[in-house]
């Protein structure tokens, strides 16, 4: 997947990340980091308490701003990345 190809819902902004190799997280709870590799978009919400980043296989990674919750969550959408 490349960034042109991602549909952003309304009240959504995307930002092309693409230049990162992969990026990490280390989140509460968890002894090893949360890798994405490939990721080509980081998308927020206004006032979203959340975060999402679509790698290069259309794989949508939901996280938690901040780190305060040691929850992923992650989904792949047949019609496009973001599909709420």
């Amino acid at each position: 997947m490349k960034y042109s190809e991602i549909k952003v819902p309304e009240g959504m902004n995307a930002y092309d990340i693409s230049e990162e190799d992969y990026r990490e997280y280390d989140l509460v709870g968890r002894s090893t980091p949360y890798r994405i590799n490939a990721p080509i978009a980081l998308i927020l919400r206004n006032g979203g308490t959340t975060h999402r980043i679509v790698d290069a296989e259309g794989l949508t990674h939901c996280l938690p701003f901040g780190g305060d919750s040691g929850t992923v969550l992650r989904w792949k959408s047949t019609d496009h990345p973001v599909s709420f």
